[in-house]
């Protein structure tokens, strides 16, 4: 019985996006060990998504370094370090490389912990504070990465192992179909666009989506926009709004995340950018096509055969508005035209 109860740490300081990629690591270590005790170290509020996952026993939670003030931050993280040594873990995974990612590390006594390794973290302290080292992930996607540290652990993986396993209960199913039975009659096909992005990199633009959306109403399906709360996505929606000759379903602000999750999961297909709502197109296994802009896309993109990216290929016209502003707004989506849009949808229904 010793091998059931093993105790577990998943640190991850990164955002919600991130906690989706993490559900194979989550049924890996449930595959192994079935009766595992297994705790999240988390940014507040990130571990939201994973909030009907029953697999989840504790989530432990870190503040964003900009958000406290120093002394506040410092109390709070000896605190938060002194509840992690009482857990006693028999294994602890670091899946990102703050510096606060050691000094947690070496407070779990007792434990065997992994931690990633990353150029700039090739020093003895970073390297000390941890029993083994897993690689970066290179030309990897990032949840291959995640299970590698397992392996790193000494486990085996198997092929079932890299498949996403986001849990969405019965009530919060039956939550969003309350939320939208008045506006939409349920047997009728939908489509699901989730239009923005916090990162002005990654967005496309407002005319393309109003475009879009009358392209797609005028076929029979009713086009849903979704975004998160904040002023400033669901302003951005009424924009596109705005510019829409049909009538579309506006959920701006008004589905939590495992909602969304339901939502796409009945969907005929999910337009999308690079952010956490295509994660979850990827894990409920809903067709979907990503806009995706300056992140490495072999390391992020959405882990679903039935998931169709459009990016760059270095073959498109620079951008006379973003490439003189350099960095990431080199590889900004105005190229992007509705129709390659429209035709990567249609191959994807085919997947």
């Amino acid at each position: 019985m010793e091998k059931e109860n093993k105790r577990f740490l998943i640190a991850l300081l990164r955002f919600h996006g991130d906690m989706v990629l993490i559900t194979p690591l989550i049924s890996t270590i449930k595959r192994l060990y079935p009766h595992a005790t297994i705790d999240i170290l988390v940014y507040k509020g990130t571990a939201k998504v994973l909030l009907d996952d029953n697999r989840i026993n504790n989530s432990h939670e870190a503040q964003l370094s900009s958000e406290t003030s120093f002394l506040k931050r410092v109390y709070k993280e000896i605190r938060l370090c002194l509840d992690l040594r009482k857990k006693k873990y028999d294994y602890a995974i670091f899946l990102t490389t703050q510096w606060r990612m050691a000094l947690f590390s070496r407070f779990i006594s007792g434990a065997k912990r992994a931690g990633v390794g990353d150029q700039k973290r090739r020093g003895t302290f970073w390297k000390n504070s941890f029993d083994v080292i897993f690689p970066e992930a290179g030309d990897n996607h990032i949840l291959e990465r995640n299970l590698s540290s397992l392996t790193s652990l000494g486990f085996e993986l198997i092929k079932e192992d890299y498949q996403l396993d986001l849990r969405v209960s019965d009530s919060t199913r039956l939550s969003i179909k309350n939320k939208i039975t008045q506006n939409l009659n349920l047997s009728q096909p939908y489509c699901v666009f989730h239009p923005f992005s916090r990162r002005e990199t990654k967005l496309w633009n407002i005319e393309g989506f109003a475009n879009l959306a009358d392209y797609y109403s005028k076929r029979g399906l009713k086009v849903i926009f979704t975004s998160g709360p904040e002023k400033e996505e669901i302003g951005y929606l009424k924009k596109i709004e705005d510019n829409c000759n049909e009538p579309v379903l506006n959920l701006g602000g008004k589905t939590k995340l495992l909602e969304l999750a339901a939502l796409i999961d009945e969907a005929k297909f999910f337009l999308g950018l690079d952010s956490v709502s295509s994660h979850i197109a990827a894990a409920m296994n809903t067709p979907s096509v990503t806009l995706f802009g300056p992140s490495v896309s072999r390391n992020w993109k959405p882990w679903s055969e039935r998931s169709i990216i459009i990016e760059r290929t270095g073959k498109e016209e620079k951008c006379p508005k973003h490439y003189p502003l350099g960095g990431k707004f080199e590889r900004c989506l105005c190229y992007i035209h509705p129709t390659k849009v429209i035709e990567s949808v249609d191959k994807v229904l085919k997947l």
